[in-house]
């Protein structure tokens, strides 16, 4: 317990305290020189440098604070003169800790409810508008920011505008109650409004900075690629990304689907709990300070189940869950990249030590399936670990992705893809985290951006690992254009995948059955037809 409170604690706080996106390389770098630009709100001053033109902790919303608390974002206030854009905005709050990152409570407390900044990152020589990628980013919908990634390298390589985002967190983001009606919606979706009205200031903004407002890419990982898959139901957002890329987020999962009113239910124990009840409920929340919010532990359903955070269907935002949605048609097809890590479940399983942890976590999962479960996934002699590790892998990410892959491929262009670098860095030894970690949740990321993050360092790639990053970001980079020739869409069974590896990709039609998708696909959460 205690080595992975270390692992948890330490890298989490290092997503916290370490912001590679405040791109200091480009900032000072020796040809580092003042730009500027109007946006909404005023005249900002950027900074452009080694090949790169940033503007840092722009405002896409008003703050979100007193009466404007569990409010959907209010417009952007005017600044007089010209606002300094070479710095990054604060993180949005949350609270630090490995029980407190899964809903628990508890945690320390970082970051300002005054948050809701954005930072666009692009090629300083344009000879006209370029594609722009809006990049949302996970983090279980209770930690992270925008400038945890440094898209950098990305925009100045591949000539794109690259744009990350910042949304509330936790019961500031995600909390329902039924008093909340009388302003629209009961809630539950704030974080999920914040990434909408990002995605509605870039449709406004971004040909001042560069990009082409008719060219948007919307790629998002983990709980940001949960929350893609909302924005693509919601007619408000139909006109303002024209495809989308989701990493490591099966949002088919059906844990993970939550409605309006049954989160808004569970929202009121939650209120009773800090002491609001009543007809002054909602002052009563807006009152209290931000860490206690933050601290305290969810009563409702969320990504990871009972007790977590994570958008809502049925509200203001999404009209009905994306499952429904997308198999019956109810919404805008767009050309889709969807993917998962062949080891997903690794970073998930490092606490599982011995028999009777993997006996009890199994059971406790997948309820009355947990004996199925078990006789299916055998521990070897890796250990208890792997054998959960595989099962969460394939049974939250890998099947639903599949499931997803082939529902959309129905409508639209679909491409899978499958990353299998099962050496890839992570910023933590063995002997911390217990275990080899594959080809992890997230490890993708490092491939992708090319830069530096909390999780891993490009700089320890091997060259075969850099022509793989190099391979990955050109590709991520020209899905919707030039891209899509090198590899074919799935067909109605959502496959094949390009396995992304080393020693050379492949393509691959065997993924359903290596992840024993028809178990799953009978066991937890059915079929999708």
């Amino acid at each position: 317990m205690r080595r992975l409170l270390v692992l948890a604690l330490g890298l989490t706080l290092s997503a916290c305290a370490t912001h590679p996106g405040r791109v200091n390389a480009v900032r000072f770098a020796f040809d580092a020189e003042p730009v500027l630009a109007n946006v909404e709100g005023g005249a900002v001053r950027g900074v452009e440098g080694k090949g790169v033109r940033a503007f840092l902790g722009l405002p896409f919303a008003a703050p979100p604070v007193g009466e404007r608390r569990l409010r959907a974002p209010q417009p952007v206030e005017p600044w007089e003169g010209v606002r300094d854009a070479t710095r990054i905005g604060a993180d949005c709050t949350q609270a630090i800790g490995r029980k407190a990152i899964l809903g628990g409570g508890g945690g320390i407390v970082v970051g300002s409810e005054d948050c809701l900044f954005l930072n666009v990152y692009g090629p300083a020589e344009a000879s006209g508008p370029v594609p722009v990628i809006v990049y949302i980013p996970g983090g279980a919908f209770t930690i992270g920011s925008g400038a945890n990634y440094d898209p950098s390298r990305l925009a100045r390589e591949q000539g794109r505008v690259v744009v990350t985002v910042n949304y509330r967190l936790g019961a500031l983001g995600w909390l329902a109650h039924p008093a909340l009606a009388s302003e629209g919606g009961v809630g539950g979706e704030f974080g999920l409004m914040d990434q909408l009205a990002a995605l509605q200031w870039v449709h406004r903004n971004i040909a001042a900075l560069g990009g082409d407002p008719n060219d948007v890419t919307l790629m998002a990982e983990s709980a940001g690629a949960w929350s893609a898959c909302y924005l693509m139901v919601s007619p408000q957002a139909d006109d303002l990304f024209q495809r989308v890329i989701l990493q490591s987020g099966a949002c088919l999962e059906p844990t993970s689907l939550v409605p309006a009113a049954s989160a808004a239910v569970d929202g009121e124990r939650f209120a009773a709990g800090l002491g609001c009840e009543g007809p002054d409920v909602v002052a009563c929340l807006r009152a209290l300070p931000a860490g206690t919010l933050s601290t305290a532990a969810s009563t409702r359903s969320g990504l990871n189940g009972p007790g977590s955070w994570g958008p809502v269907y049925g509200g203001v935002v999404a009209p009905e869950s994306p499952a429904t949605a997308f198999v019956s048609g109810r919404y805008k097809p767009r050309p889709a990249l969807i993917g998962t890590n062949l080891d997903e479940g690794r970073l998930f399983a490092t606490e599982v030590r011995d028999m009777d942890r993997y006996n009890k976590e199994t059971v406790w999962m997948y309820a009355d399936d947990g004996p199925r479960v078990l006789e299916r996934y055998p521990v070897g002699p890796e250990g208890p670990a792997y054998a959960i590790a595989s099962s969460f892998t394939d049974s939250r990410f890998a099947c639903p992705s599949h499931a997803l892959r082939r529902v959309l491929s129905r409508h639209a262009p679909v491409h899978g893809y499958e990353f299998a670098d099962r050496n890839a860095p992570i910023a933590a030894p063995d002997w911390l985290t217990g275990m080899d970690m594959g080809a992890f949740h997230a490890s993708e990321l490092a491939y992708v951006f090319g830069t530096s993050w909390v999780f891993a360092d490009p700089g320890k790639f091997t060259p075969q690992q850099k022509a793989l990053s190099d391979r990955m970001m050109r590709l991520w980079a020209g899905f919707g254009h030039e891209a899509d020739s090198e590899w074919p869409a799935v067909n109605d069974d959502g496959e094949p995948v390009r396995v992304f590896a080393p020693e050379g990709d492949q393509m691959d039609d065997t993924f359903f059955d290596r992840h024993q998708c028809a178990f799953w696909g009978g066991t937890m959460w059915g079929a999708v037809s």
